[in-house]
């Protein structure tokens, strides 16, 4: 006599076959989520500098620690090729930017390149180490698809990309009973990114309060990694692109910065209360609306040109007024160029030559200014002594710097000081014009 299955029996077999197919088709996602990744990561080292939105600054950086470290001038503090002379060289990123420069002699400024892959390759490890729970395939994939995280290499940040796996690591060691490591890896994530990563760890150990057995312990841990950060915190706050802007333009960028890379850092979170939700069930659903939410995003973000950073060649047009008598090296140089990437800014730092601004956007003042007093205002404060300006500058800002350095050389101009100002016009070569500053009682 044949004994019919029961119908729970059944159920649990169908239970078993659906467990089953969404492990192998997870696990598939997430196999070609890291093809996709491999492709990029290939294009991107294959580039000895990979000219990008953001990533410039590193190469400066670690260019300018690598050659005063191993020339025997010990760690710098300052940075005078930048900033109007006021710049710091860790003015952030110390942990990723040393240890590059350390290795700079060996592999050049490929370094740079290949720890922008380190950054990210650490933030998924220790998001794997961090959250067991969202180690099947398709959650793993769907972080890893995640639009702001696929931003952060190909904009080229690399230090949000390390301050992010420390942090990830951090949870990870306190998820495991070791605070003491906890606290100082802590430390050490809002030291590596403090403007981003101490308001992001803020709302992390507020929002952990409410179901932390361990308050005091938690509280505690936090304390002693501000402590850590605090050093790196007062460098921030007194960086020359702090003095440079306005405070509406500061705390407008670092907002906007802040909560979109606040969902980095939040995604592994949301995916902890979404696993436990009927939503919980479609995955597959949820990585395919992520990964056709990155497509969205290019022209939204305006990201097309870091994107096309995957197969660009750095902007070497630069080079022929750098090899000419007209360049002067030791001269502080404002610098206004279009789509380069501030590449030129680097040409310009590895020649002698000073900049008047650091390689931040709140530095570099891409505006108008009411009239000729003011902005020669701002030349005098910054001691400049040439502006190299592109015409595709004056077409992609829309600014008057290009006119108002021209009616400089007709008529000078008086700052608020009493200072008077002129400019000549030194090189016209039809992409780019060159302008020498003059100031009452001679150069700075």
């Amino acid at each position: 006599m044949r004994v019919q299955p029961s119908s729970r029996s059944s159920s649990d077999a169908q239970s078993h076959r659906w467990t089953r197919f969404l492990a192998d088709t997870g696990n598939t996602a997430l196999g070609l989520t890291c093809v996709g990744w491999a492709i990029i990561f290939g294009f991107i080292l294959s580039h000895r500098v990979f000219v990008t939105n953001d990533s410039l600054s590193n190469y400066a950086h670690v260019w300018y620690a690598a050659d005063r470290f191993w020339s025997g001038h010990g760690i710098p503090l300052r940075m005078p090729a930048l900033g109007h002379g006021d710049a710091y060289a860790f003015p952030y990123a110390f942990v990723p930017w040393f240890t590059a420069a350390l290795l700079r002699p060996v592999f050049g400024d490929w370094i740079v390149t290949l720890w922008l892959f380190v950054g990210f390759a650490g933030l998924g490890a220790a998001t794997w180490w961090a959250f067991p729970e969202l180690r099947s395939g398709w959650w793993m994939a769907i972080l890893l698809a995640e639009p702001m995280l696929v931003e952060a290499p190909v904009l080229g940040q690399l230090p949000f990309l390390w301050a992010s796996a420390m942090l990830f690591a951090a949870v990870a060691c306190w998820r495991r009973g070791l605070r003491a490591q906890a606290a100082v890896v802590f430390g050490i994530a809002q030291a590596t990114h403090p403007a981003v990563m101490l308001p992001i760890a803020g709302v992390l150990v507020v929002a952990r309060l409410y179901r932390e057995p361990h308050r005091r312990a938690l509280l505690a841990a936090y304390a002693c990694s501000l402590a850590i950060a605090a050093p790196a915190a007062w460098i921030v706050l007194v960086s020359p692109a702090v003095e440079d802007a306005s405070t509406r333009t500061l705390v407008g960028n670092l907002a906007g910065t802040v909560i979109l890379r606040a969902i980095v850092v939040a995604a592994p979170f949301i995916a902890l209360v979404v696993i436990r939700t009927p939503l919980g069930r479609l995955p597959a659903l949820i990585f395919a609306a992520v990964v056709a939410l990155n497509f969205v995003l290019v022209p939204v973000r305006h990201n097309g040109f870091a994107w096309h950073g995957l197969t660009r060649d750095p902007d070497t047009s630069l080079a022929g007024f750098l090899d000419s008598d007209a360049f002067v090296p030791g001269a502080t140089y404002r610098l206004q160029r279009a789509s380069d990437g501030k590449y030129g800014m680097y040409q310009m730092l590895q020649r002698g030559a000073r900049l008047d601004s650091e390689m931040f956007p709140e530095s570099l003042l891409r505006r108008s200014w009411p009239d000729a007093a003011s902005y020669a205002a701002l030349l005098d404060r910054r001691r400049v002594d040439y502006v190299i300006i592109e015409d595709a500058y004056d077409a992609l800002y829309r600014t008057n710097e290009h006119h108002l350095l021209d009616e400089l050389t007709t008529s000078s101009s008086t700052t608020p000081g009493g200072t008077q100002v002129a400019a000549t016009r030194i090189v016209h070569d039809g992409r780019y014009d060159v302008y020498e500053i003059q100031y009452s009682g001679g150069r700075h």
